[in-house]
This record gives C-alpha cells, sequence and structure tokens, in this order.
C-alpha cells in the first residue's frame, strides 16, 4: 500500500512550535457518540479486543506464562512479574498491562474490527509508562490506526518502532526486515527513549523525506521524551515520519522535546501488598490522557492532545495534516516494549468517538 509513503514530513518545526506553546486546546466542541468503549478495569474485556505477546488483565487472576509473538484472548498476567505492576486479582480497579518491567518484553492489543471514519475519530485513553528497573527508562507506548479494509492480526516490529512501523535488527545489510503493521494508517508514538523519531533501523524505507534525526541506529537515539506521528506503511515500506514534538540538537546531543510535561511518570516501587485501591491512588498522578482525532475529508487534520495531570488540562502537542484518504473504516490497537532498558507500560479507559457533524479536529 503505497498511499501516502511519499508524503514528506507535515513541518516538525511547525508542529513543535504549536507544541511549545503548551495551551489548552482552544474552542473544543466535544465528540461525537462513542462507537467503541472499553475501561480495561474489570477481570475480562470486550472479546474484539484481542492479546498479544504480554499484554493481560490486571483485573484478572494471575495466569500462565508469556506467549511470547503470539495472539491470545485477554486474561491474567504471568506468574513472575518485574517492577511495580498494579496488583492482579484488582477488579474493578484493574488495568490493561502491556509490559512489566521484564528485559525484552513485548505486548499489545488490537482492536481487528471494522470502525467507521468517514465523519472522523476521536480516541481517548488514558496511559502510564512508570515503573522500569533500569538507569533509564524504555521503549514507549504506540496507538495506531489500520486501514478497515485490511485484517489487524499482529503488530508490527517492536523495539524503536513500537510495534507499528518495520525495522532491519541493528541496521544490518544481512539481518531480515520484521514488518511492519497491515495496512497501517498513523501511528502516534508514546516515546520515553526517542528511537521512534529517528530512521535508524531502516524505519521510514522507502519514503522520499527521512526523519532529521537520521538514519543512524543506536546508540546515537534521537532524544526522549518525544511524540511522533507516523504514517501509511504496509510491509517493510512506508511508516514516514509526519510530525513530532522535536525542536532541534546542539551539536551531535539529543534533539529536544517540546512537550510542556513528561510523557514518564516518577513511581519506582509500589509497597509491597498494596491493596488495588491504594495502588490506584498511587498509580492516578502519574498517569496521562491522550486524546488523538483525525478529521474527515476534505483536507483531514490530526491532532494530538495531553493532560499531564497537572491541573492545565488537555494541552496540544501535535497538529499536522493527515495522511489522504482517510479509511472508511478503520481498525486500532496499542503497543509497548521493553528491551536493555525497562518500564511497565499500562492503558485503560479508551474511547472510540465520532467526530460531531459541525466540528472537525478540536482547534
Amino acid at each position: 500500500m503505497r498511499r501516502g509513503m511519499t508524503r514528506g514530513i507535515a513541518a516538525v518545526g511547525a508542529a513543535a512550535a504549536i507544541a511549545s506553546t503548551g495551551h489548552a486546546a482552544a474552542a473544543y466542541r466535544g465528540p461525537g457518540p462513542v462507537l467503541v468503549g472499553e475501561s480495561f478495569t474489570g477481570a475480562a474485556a470486550d472479546a474484539r479486543f484481542v492479546g498479544y505477546g504480554a499484554a493481560c488483565l490486571t483485573g484478572a487472576r494471575r495466569g500462565g506464562e508469556v506467549a511470547d509473538a503470539a495472539n491470545h484472548p485477554l486474561g491474567g498476567c504471568h506468574p513472575d512479574p518485574a517492577g511495580a505492576v498494579p496488583p492482579v486479582g484488582a477488579a474493578p480497579r484493574g488495568y490493561l498491562q502491556l509490559t512489566d518491567a521484564h528485559f525484552e518484553e513485548t505486548g499489545a492489543v488490537l482492536f481487528d474490527s471494522p470502525v467507521a471514519a468517514e465523519d472522523g475519530l476521536e480516541v481517548t485513553f488514558e496511559q502510564w509508562q512508570y515503573g522500569g528497573t533500569t538507569r533509564s527508562p524504555a521503549d514507549g507506548i504506540s496507538f495506531f490506526l489500520t486501514d478497515g479494509a485490511v485484517r489487524l492480526t499482529t503488530p508490527g516490529a517492536f523495539g524503536g518502532s513500537l510495534g507499528y512501523a518495520q525495522k532491519l535488527p541493528d541496521g544490518g545489510t544481512d539481518a531480515h526486515f520484521v514488518p511492519g503493521v497491515a495496512g497501517g494508517y498513523l501511528g502516534i508514538g508514546l516515546d520515553v527513549l526517542g528511537e521512534y523519531f529517528g530512521d535508524g533501523e531502516r524505519r521510514g524505507n522507502g519514503c522520499e523525506r527521512r526523519s532529521p534525526a537520521g538514519t543512524a541506529p543506536r546508540p546515537a537515539l534521537p532524544g526522549p521524551n518525544i511524540v511522533t506521528a507516523r504514517g501509511p506503511g504496509d510491509g517493510v515500506e512506508g511508516y514516514c515520519l509526519l510530525a513530532a514534538t522535536a525542536s532541534g540538537r546542539t551539536g551531535a546531543g539529543p534533539w529536544s522535546s517540546t512537550l510542556p510535561g513528561r510523557l514518564h511518570g516518577d513511581l519506582r516501587t509500589l509497597p509491597a501488598g498494596v491493596t488495588p485501591a491504594r495502588a490506584e491512588r498511587l498509580l492516578e498522578p502519574v498517569g496521562r490522557t491522550v486524546r488523538v482525532s483525525v478529521s474527515p475529508e476534505p483536507d483531514p487534520v490530526a491532532t494530538v492532545d495531553i493532560d499531564f495531570r497537572d491541573g492545565r488540562g488537555f494541552r496540544r502537542v501535535l497538529r499536522f495534516p493527515a495522511p489522504e484518504p482517510v479509511p472508511s473504516t478503520v481498525r486500532f490497537g496499542f503497543a509497548a516494549s521493553t528491551g536493555p532498558l525497562t518500564d511497565v507500560h499500562l492503558i485503560r479507559r479508551v474511547a472510540v468517538r465520532s467526530l460531531p457533524d459541525s466540528a472537525d479536529a478540536p482547534d
């Protein structure tokens, strides 16, 4: 699918300038009807959400071993947790846990049912990235939309590709590409580590314009705490960088992020034997609420707003032209991973809504 693959970066600098203002999104007119809603707080979830890898529900009782690189119904978390994970059997105070803080762990949840997108979409969700066991946290969480005409049965490559884009491990010429998510339309990376912003490991393969962070593989990380949008792709081509909260760099140092807050929450441990209610209280201030919108055609616009739980409400961090054409239906998913660096990655309260008839993406 070559639709939009060669569309250039949608003014990374301009997007960063918008983000750097830190103002609340103005004149927001509210969403339309709920099309899909799942809190992930219970012992079970809507069966249309399929788990992958380490993804599990902390509201359920503890389950079996992690099914690496395999789909499964969402159920209890594996019996050997690492890091400051919420207590299990916690319904109705549970979470969707994409990963705990084990090394080299991957998790995703896939909604493989078409959702109407012709009138525009708004997706809100809560996310937590915290509690790593290493000197720095990693990798991050992605939210992605795919073409509803294509089955969504597996995520894309993990690591710096965050389960959305493609990846050539270590950037080597003799390695085999790991494909990106099938029928990818839009992938938003909530990237604590910062690799998703760069085109290392051949992310963006086939794109006419590349990430300004370059194509260098590790250890030359582009920069931490960056929200990045990547566009349509399929297999090993596309997933071009569209916009990012990155403003520039000094010399060989990391790129600066224009985010008015941190994606990562400052919580390293939870007390032994913590109750679900107390865990919820401790986790509340380190979570973030994210809102992603795509307006209908013609001239569709995508926006990303984040509430950093600092009392200032939603703030616009990205606004850019959405890839065209917008699919008439979409499927969607979330993914997260760890590597040599770790973190706990959680999701809660997902709501997919149509946009109201009189509104496009929030101003």
